[in-house]
C-alpha cells in the first residue's frame, strides 16, 4: 500500500472505540435504573389495584345481601293458582291453597340464638361464624354480620317459600412476616372474610302430606347453600359494620354492642336498624414500602390501629340503607 495514501483510510482508533464503549456503558445503566423505577412504581400501582378491587367486589357483594335483609315474599294470584294446580294431582282438587304470606314460622332466637330469624344481627369483634366466638386478648378484627331474607320458588312443591341466612365473618388464615422499625422481624396473624349461606327448611313430608308443616330448622344442604363457609377475600385487615336508626344515630347500648337476640337489653331494637355502615381494610400481599414505619389505619368508631410494617393497608367505606326493614325509607 502506498504510504501516501494511508491517511485517506477511514477508520477508529483505540480511544475512539473507547470512548463508545463508555457511552454504551452510561446509556445501559440509564436504561436500566429507568426500567427499575419503572417497574417499581408498576408493582406498587399493581399492588393498591389488587386491594381496590378485593375491596370492591366485597363490597359489591354485601351491599346486594344487606339491602336484602328483612325481605319477605308475597305469592301472587299465578303463584296460588300454579301452585294450586300442581299439587291437584296428590291432594284433593282443587289442591293446596298457597297463602299469599310466607307460612314460615319466624324463631326471634331469643331462647336459642343460632335460630335467629331476625334480618340483620351484627356483632363486634366475633371471628368465625358463631355468636360467641372472639378473638384473642387485644385483636380488633373484625365484626361479624348475619343476614335473613326471604324468596320463593314454585317449583319446590315440597316448600316454594324459601328463607336464608347470610354470614359473613373473618377468621385466621396464617401468619405473614413483617419488618419491624428497628429492622428485627417478627409475624402477623392474617385474616381472610367467609360467607357461609344456610337455608330454613320447612317442607312437607311427601307430596301426598296436604298439610303445611309448623317447624324447621337452619340447614346447609340446600343447592344454594354452602357446605362448610367459603373463603372469599384473603388479607382482610378489619371489617366494621354500624348500624343506624332513621335519624342517623349508632343503634348500640352502654357496653357498646350493636342489637343481638342474646342481649336482653338490645332485643327490642333489632326492628329499629335503617341502615349500616361498612368498613372495609385490606392489606397487601406483599412488602409495599421500604421502611417500617407505624402507619395509622382509622376505624369507623374509634377502633384504630398503628401497623409499624412495610405493608400497604386502604379501606373503603359505604353506607347500605336496610330498605325492606321499617316499611318506610328514610
Amino acid at each position: 500500500m502506498n504510504k501516501k495514501n494511508s491517511k485517506y483510510i477511514i477508520g477508529l482508533t483505540l480511544i475512539e472505540v473507547l470512548i463508545g464503549i463508555v457511552i454504551t456503558t452510561i446509556m445501559m445503566a440509564a436504561m436500566y435504573t429507568s426500567y427499575n423505577v419503572v417497574n417499581k412504581s408498576y408493582s406498587r400501582v399493581s399492588e393498591k389495584a389488587k386491594i381496590s378491587k378485593s375491596s370492591r367486589d366485597l363490597v359489591s357483594m354485601l351491599m346486594r345481601d344487606i339491602r336484602m335483609a328483612g325481605f319477605k315474599y308475597y305469592a301472587g294470584t299465578y303463584e296460588i293458582e300454579k301452585f294450586a294446580d300442581d299439587t291437584t294431582a296428590s291432594c284433593t282438587a282443587p289442591g293446596l291453597t298457597l297463602p299469599k304470606v310466607s307460612y314460615l314460622v319466624f324463631d326471634s332466637g331469643f331462647n336459642i340464638t343460632a335460630d335467629s330469624h331476625n334480618p340483620v344481627v351484627i356483632r363486634r369483634n366475633v371471628q368465625g361464624a358463631g355468636s360467641t366466638t372472639t378473638g384473642g386478648a387485644g385483636e380488633i378484627c373484625c365484626d361479624q354480620i348475619q343476614i335473613v331474607y326471604e324468596d320463593f320458588n314454585q317449583n319446590h312443591l315440597l316448600q316454594p317459600f324459601k328463607k336464608y341466612k347470610i354470614t359473613y365473618f373473618a377468621d385466621q388464615t396464617g401468619t405473614d412476616k413483617i419488618i419491624r422499625p428497628d429492622g428485627s422481624e417478627g409475624t402477623i396473624i392474617r385474616y381472610g372474610v367467609y360467607k357461609k349461606i344456610s337455608s330454613w327448611k320447612q317442607e312437607r313430608a311427601s307430596l301426598t302430606d296436604c298439610n303445611f308443616p309448623t317447624s324447621g330448622s337452619w340447614v346447609e344442604t340446600c343447592p344454594e347453600c354452602t357446605s362448610a363457609p367459603v373463603l372469599v377475600r384473603d388479607h382482610i385487615e378489619d371489617m366494621e359494620f354500624i348500624p343506624f336508626d332513621e335519624n342517623g344515630i349508632v343503634i348500640k347500648n352502654a357496653s357498646g354492642k350493636f342489637p343481638a337476640p342474646e342481649l336482653s337489653d338490645m332485643r327490642d331494637k333489632l326492628y329499629d336498624i335503617r341502615g349500616v355502615d361498612v368498613r372495609l381494610t385490606f392489606r397487601s400481599k406483599n412488602h409495599f414500602f421500604r421502611e417500617g414505619i407505624a402507619r395509622i389505619t382509622t376505624g369507623l368508631s374509634g377502633r384504630d390501629a398503628s401497623n409499624p410494617d412495610r405493608y400497604l393497608r386502604d379501606s373503603v367505606i359505604v353506607s347500605v340503607h336496610t330498605r325492606n326493614i321499617g316499611g318506610e325509607a328514610f
